[in-house]
């Protein structure tokens, strides 16, 4: 469970260290519905879909001191939106998610001259990828016995994506590399990696693009399958090749 509330756009706080008061916050699930519709039929078909995005709308206030203290604080505001990639938003310090902002709107308030020291604002976030990650990052390393499956716990309600590294012993691994969730996705390496080296197979995990690398070195061209990700809850991790190799899982809590 969160332990504090902790409301933030990447590294601004969304609190009184910034002269700014919450007020609702909301949540909006987007699907990729398509409908068909049944001729000579008040019926139509909408096979089950998937999340496409999720809409965080936020409303506050903001005050200053002045007129020119509100103006910048409002301007400190607008820069905290303003950013060239998505940036992390938190309610509170155990998950985030990541954002960007689709609208912004706000009103200064009072009569007259005492329209100095007072504003609401509101603004949506859109995530494209809808789903909240925990701000753990959970790391197993081991040397597994081939063919025999081991667990590992996604604490979340939502399958999360995983980061794999595989260390080749001594005598290298050739073509004899296979991981797999016995429930999801099993992925095979075809080609060498050198004694010593590392394959990275990055579903995303510590980047905003997948990634395959041999030693540094990009090769997608002897990957078979897919990537592997894990249920919520426990999954049965198998991985199948040469002794010795040393698999390290990288991954978050995922949650809807």
């Amino acid at each position: 469970m969160a332990n504090e509330i902790d409301l933030d756009i990447g590294t601004f706080n969304l609190d009184e260290t910034n002269q700014i008061a919450i007020s609702d916050i909301g949540r909006k699930i987007i699907k990729k519905l398509q409908q068909s519709d049944i001729p000579k039929s008040n019926h139509s078909v909408i096979p089950p879909a998937e999340r496409s995005a999720m809409e965080i709308p936020i409303k506050g206030t903001i005050i200053g001191t002045d007129y020119d203290n509100l103006r910048t604080n409002l301007d400190a505001l607008h820069a905290a939106l303003e950013s060239d990639s998505e940036q992390k938003l938190t309610l509170d310090d155990d998950r985030y998610i990541m954002v960007q902002y689709k609208d912004y709107g706000e009103n200064i308030h009072g009569e007259s001259e005492s329209i100095r020291t007072l504003a609401s604002f509101y603004f949506t976030m859109i995530a494209s990828y809808p789903i909240w990650q925990s701000e753990t990052l959970y790391e197993d390393e081991r040397t597994p016995t081939s063919g025999v499956g081991y667990t590992i716990n996604n604490p979340g309600n939502a399958p999360t994506r995983v980061k794999v590294t595989i260390t080749a012993p001594a005598g290298g691994i050739s073509d004899n590399c296979q991981l797999a969730n016995s429930t999801t996705a099993t992925f095979k390496y075809r080609g060498d990696i050198a004694a010593g080296e590392s394959l990275v197979v990055d579903n995303m995990v510590s980047q905003d693009d997948q990634l395959v690398e041999n030693d540094g070195d990009e090769d997608w061209a002897n990957v078979e399958g897919d990537f592997i990700t894990l249920n919520p809850g426990d999954n049965t991790i198998i991985f199948t090749g040469t002794a010795g190799a040393i698999i390290k899982l990288e991954y978050r809590g995922a949650w809807l």
